[in-house]
């Protein structure tokens, strides 16, 4: 059976794209003038520790192995560096305790580890790091839905592919640990996935960092979490008062319209706003805004308007600001897309 071979050419040149890459847009993020400035400092740091594991990597697997050339270890810096744009892109302010993140970068580079610890050490490290971004991504995503009634750029899932990059990467080399692999074919399928991979999370950074702008201008409320919601009567009037004036003012044709500003509008505390909408509606403000802009869409789409604009210019008379918030919340909440629905009008004409 003929064994599968790549192209050490071709894999070397990637490489070097991506180191170039990388030292390329970290400097750009770093000098970039941007509402996420403080975040775009710690992306572009990201990519500088990332281009050091890719050129340290690249260069073991070159014809260097009569030099021997002194690398900055940067293995224990890149995902702090990753969980800190996270924070920052959050408003999360920093602390001088964070800078604990760093410790085993300094030990690793100044005293430095037995090489078989050091590898260890940096899987629980990484590891750990990972799984807190992902909670934190979560945690996001629930404030999230809470506060914005659009959550266009403004979810950081994109990061989660960049998590599972790296987590395919630990559980490689530690199952390469356990286990070994002796086949040829399975080093070099992998060395050929991380080279891939690695030229993928780089440009996939650049096309979403960009496009990630600061998410909060000021510090997002805390719902207080609660097991089991149960409707106040007393509130059921006071509910229907801000239902009505959503509906009354058409608040919800404004795309940008978030918890703070509809708070000011009805005069009503955002915590207690948010807890009014889910004690009566059993959904997050993202959703309730949405069903508004969702009736308002269905009207429009049998008015005279329909003939001068697309179903997307619908959608955007109808106080949706991004097609693809437009199309998962209509299907989601009318269990089909809206041009089966459109469709679907005129068959019963």
């Amino acid at each position: 059976m003929e064994q599968a071979t790549f192209d050490v050419g071709i894999l070397t040149v990637v490489d070097i794209l991506s180191i170039a890459t990388a030292i390329m847009l970290g400097f750009l993020f770093i000098t970039l003038k941007s509402n996420n400035k403080k975040a775009n400092i710690f992306l572009g740091m990201f990519l500088w520790s990332l281009a050091i594991e890719v050129l340290e990597s690249f260069l073991e697997s070159v014809s260097f192995q009569t030099i021997e050339i002194q690398m900055l270890q940067t293995t224990f810096a890149t995902i702090p560096l990753l969980l800190l744009y996270i924070q920052a892109t959050l408003k999360i302010k920093f602390k001088i305790l964070y800078l604990i993140l760093f410790l085993p970068f300094v030990i690793s580079n100044l005293l430095g580890f037995h090489e078989e610890l050091i590898k260890y050490i940096e899987y629980i490290f990484n590891l750990t790091l990972l799984y807190i971004i992902l909670r934190k991504i979560k945690e996001h995503q629930n404030k999230v839905t809470d506060y914005y009634s659009d959550i266009e750029n403004k979810t950081l899932l994109w990061i989660k592919t960049i998590v599972y990059i790296f987590l395919f990467f630990h559980v490689f080399w530690i199952l390469e640990d356990i286990i070994g692999f002796q086949s040829e074919i399975i080093t070099q399928y992998f060395a050929f996935l991380s080279v891939v991979l690695t030229f993928f999370m780089i440009y996939w950074i650049a096309y979403n960092g960009f496009s990630q702008k600061e998410i909060f201008t000021t510090s997002l409320f805390q719902i207080e979490e609660k097991k089991e919601v149960f409707v106040d009567e007393d509130t059921k009037e006071e509910f229907e008062q801000v239902s009505g004036i959503i509906e009354k003012d058409k608040l919800y044709l404004d795309g940008n319209l978030n918890l703070r500003t509809l708070s000011e509008k009805v005069n009503i505390k955002e915590r207690e706003l948010s807890k009014l909408i889910k004690t009566h509606t059993n959904k997050n403000f993202y959703h309730f805004v949405n069903q508004f802009r969702v009736q308002e869409f269905k009207k429009l789409v049998i008015s005279p308007k329909a003939t001068q604009l697309s179903l997307l210019g619908l959608a955007q008379e109808a106080g949706f600001s991004s097609k693809s918030t437009f199309y998962t919340v209509f299907k989601n909440m009318e269990g089909v897309t809206p041009k089966q629905y459109q469709d679907s009008l005129k068959e019963s004409e």
